[in-house]
Formats: structure tokens, C-alpha cells, sequence
């Protein structure tokens, strides 16, 4: 089958407070809708194209322009795609946010005609419920509250941001949690590659390590990792080295890894995420799928995804919506006892709220 109507819509979401994202602070999060209808307007599947300033090299204005002239030149299928070929004629050469959200277009445009959610072969029955990590970032009083709230709601995986410009405080912070809530909880550090590797030994030496489930992106160069696994025992999580540093997963050895991040409109492509989550599972690292702060449309999707790839998902870094004012869909994500309805999520996904968006463009295919 082939999609009759495509329209890319715009949408601006209020965060709550400003969010860190690499050297800047974000007030909004701006974004694309690319929207594919059946023929008779009776079904239609919406993608989400959203790249982020100081994650994604691409901006949203050029993001606009490939998926506007991709749309016009490429020919579309669905109706037996599995999540790992969505993209399989697609150009290679479009930006990774333009990629993921056609996919992502594709497959629930085919989900909304067959009642069935995305499928990848030879996995076991999906998880219905997946557990989220809790973001926590700000000053040492702030993390605590935040924490804290997050606790009472039922939250038990947290993951706290810290930087190698103000190492006294990320310690102060990691200790503060584990003064708060000892090993009821499970702590995740993210340094964003801010560290070298003698000042993240040296930052490791002032908290207890042992509180620690690992820290994503300790130092400067990954290449470093084992050795800063042999010199502390603390564990770390790929995330931005796997499109930084392509190949880099084959390069060192696993057993300094306690987690890999997915984000899969930044990894470009379906394919490509669902290839490093199942890999990771099968050597018992934990995928960890994680939303770079997009709207309810990919949160529902993502979490589906994680909920396909092991039975028993560790918990993943979708909780980002908490950081919005609003969301763009009528029923938006929620969470329950700390954790996401998978089905539920991924249903109510589908449907934006068409008055909170801006229609661009629209054409018949």
C-alpha cells in the first residue's frame, strides 16, 4: 500500500524550567510532525522530526527542507514492514531526525490500518509495563526535592546529571542521595564526556562508588573507558559515542559497560537502534532507549520499543516529558507507580492534538 496525503506540521513546547543540554539551557522544545494518510483520509500515521540544538548536527530549519523534499521525490510503502526494514528505501543520505521520523511515520500509519503495533521478528511477548529513570539536575536543594518527589511517585532508578566544571557539587549531590535514600534507589551519573579520565578517577574517590549503576559518558575519549574501569570498578553507559565514534562498540571490551543508551533519532535509523539494543541484551548489558526530550508521538514509540526487545526492561530515560508544560497528543503520557502502560502509551501516541500544531505543508502523493 501507499500513503495518498503527507503534511508536515510545527509545534513549540513550553518546558518548565529551563533544561541543560551540552554548554546552553533550552526554554522550548521546537519540532516537525510529518503526518502520512491513507488515501480514503480514513487512517494516518504521524513521525516525529525534532533535532536538538547541541545534540543532533542538523537544525530543525534544515530538517524541514530534506523531509519537504524527500516526501516529493521518494515513493513510500507499507502494509508489511517490521520495525528493522521501516527505512529500507530511504536515501542514505538524510539527517537522523529525518530518517527516525519517517520511519516512525510509516510504521503507525500501518499500525492505524492494522490494528497491530510494530513488530521485530523473534522477540519475546512485550513487557506491559516499563520502568522510567528520573532526571534530576539543578542545585544540591533541587535534586533532593525533586528526587523525593519522584520517590513518593513511585520512581526507584534516578539519573543525575553531572559536570567536570563543578565536581565539589555533582559529590555533593551523589552523596546527598545516598545520605537520602541508601540503596532503596539505584543512581545513573551522566557527565556528558566532561571529564579526563585522572580528574573522573579523582571525582570517584569522594562518593561512595558502590551507590553508582554506572555513569553514561565519563570521559573525553572513549577509547579510555577500560582503563577507567580498572582504576575505579565503576561501569559506563554508551551514549553519544555511538554516532560520535562509529565502530566504537566493537572496540572495547563489553565488560567495562553497564549500560548503552539508545537514542534512535540521533543513531539515524531504526535499524541501527534496534541492532545495538539486541546485542547489548544478549551479552546482559542493559539497552536503555532514551527520548532526547521529543513529545508524547516518540516517547509512545520508544517505549514500545523497549518493551519488545527483553521482557524484563531495565529502566529507560522517557521520562523527559515531565520536563514539559503540555504535550502535543489529546491523551498525553502519564506515568504510573513510576513506570509507563506500554500498550496504553503507545496507543494514545498516535493521535496529536491537531489545534496545538502549525500545518506547514501539505500534498497528495
Amino acid at each position: 500500500m501507499k500513503p495518498g496525503f503527507a503534511s508536515i506540521y510545527r509545534y513549540t513546547i513550553p518546558f518548565v524550567r529551563p533544561v541543560p543540554v551540552r554548554n546552553t539551557s533550552l526554554g522550548t522544545r521546537d519540532g516537525l510532525l510529518l503526518c502520512l494518510r491513507t488515501p480514503d483520509n480514513r487512517h494516518s500515521g504521524f513521525g516525529e522530526i525534532a533535532p536538538l540544538p547541541g545534540l543532533h548536527d542538523e537544525t530543525l530549519e534544515e530538517a524541514l527542507e530534506q523531509c519537504s523534499s524527500t516526501i516529493k521525490t521518494s515513493e513510500f510503502t507499507f502494509g508489511n514492514l517490521t520495525i528493522p526494514d521501516a527505512g529500507k528505501n530511504l536515501p542514505d543520505s538524510l539527517y537522523p531526525s529525518v530518517r527516525n521520523g519517517i520511519e516512525l511515520s510509516l510504521l503507525n500509519l500501518q499500525s492505524a490500518v492494522t490494528g497491530i503495533r510494530p513488530t521485530i521478528e523473534n522477540t519475546p511477548e512485550a513487557a506491559e509495563r516499563l520502568p522510567l529513570n528520573a532526571l534530576l539536575f539543578g542545585t544540591t536543594p533541587s535534586v533532593l526535592s525533586m528526587a523525593e518527589e519522584y520517590y513518593t511517585q513511585g520512581y526507584r532508578t534516578f539519573k543525575l546529571k553531572v559536570n567536570a566544571a563543578e565536581p565539589l557539587l555533582a559529590a555533593d549531590q551523589v552523596n546527598a542521595l545516598k545520605a537520602s535514600f541508601g540503596n532503596d534507589i539505584s543512581l545513573r551519573l551522566d557527565s556528558n564526556r566532561s571529564f579526563s579520565l585522572d580528574d573522573a578517577c579523582s571525582f570517584f574517590s569522594s562518593i561512595p562508588g558502590e551507590s553508582i549503576a554506572y555513569i553514561e559518558e565519563p570521559v573525553v575519549d572513549p577509547l579510555l573507558l577500560p582503563a577507567f574501569f580498572e582504576r575505579t570498578g565503576i561501569r559506563s553507559a554508551l551514549d553519544e559515542s555511538l554516532w560520535m565514534n562509529p565502530g566504537i562498540w566493537n572496540r572495547i571490551p563489553h565488560d567495562c559497560l553497564g549500560g548503552i543508551v539508545i537514542k534512535p533519532s540521533r543513531l539515524g535509523s531504526l535499524s541501527a537502534s534496534i541492532r545495538f539494543a539486541i546485542e547489548a541484551e544478549r551479552e546482559g548489558i542493559p539497552a536503555v532507549f532514551s527520548s532526547a526530550y521529543e513529545s508524547g508521538v516518540s516517547i509512545g514509540f520508544y517505549a514500545h520499543l523497549a518493551a519488545i526487545i527483553t521482557g524484563r526492561p531495565k529502566a529507560c530515560g522517557l521520562d523527559t516529558f515531565h520536563q514539559f508544560s503540555r504535550d502535543i497528543l489529546i491523551d498525553p503520557v502519564h506515568a504510573e507507580n513510576g513506570s509507563l502502560p506500554v500498550e496504553e502509551t503507545y496507543r494514545n501516541s498516535l493521535t496529536p492534538d491537531l489545534s496545538r500544531l502549525e500545518l506547514l505543508e501539505t500534498w497528495t502523493l
